[in-house]
């Protein structure tokens, strides 16, 4: 068994292949072996958002503060989520997630076996339509 505490951990910018500028991941529990469970808090500033991602193994989301929006693939709006809300990933759903334009938003991911498979950055006409702003 092991305990982590809030003091134990920091937070870091994670690679710009895997999301926009603004956003801080905090890697929480490590994988004990390899491809096992792993858990980080995402923290993302007003617009930022993760690319189009799969998980080999389920994903669960939830939300801690702010406002955000998780988007599947063949979606064109996405599904809005706040404090509270909880989000099952299946094993190789694509997806983004990130925050609302006009707020923060706080997730704690849990991802229980496998890899993440990073495919391409979240365009910004994508992010506008997940988001549900209307071009003008």
């Amino acid at each position: 068994m092991k305990f982590i505490h809030e003091g134990q951990v920091s937070a870091t910018r994670p690679e710009p292949e895997r999301f926009t500028d603004g956003v801080w991941e905090t890697r929480i529990i490590e994988e004990a072996r390899p491809g096992g469970l792993r858990a980080q808090r995402f923290t993302y500033e007003p617009g930022s958002r993760s690319g189009w991602h799969t998980h080999e193994g389920e994903q669960a989301l939830h939300v801690i503060a702010g406002r955000g929006v998780v988007t599947r693939e063949g979606e064109v709006a996405g599904t809005r989520v706040g404090p509270g809300d909880w989000v099952h990933v299946e094993p190789g759903e694509r997806h983004w997630h990130g925050a609302a334009a006009d707020d923060t938003f706080v997730h704690i991911a849990v991802t229980a076996s496998g890899r993440t498979r990073w495919h391409h950055a979240v365009s910004d006409e994508e992010y506008g339509a997940g988001v549900g702003e209307r071009a003008e």
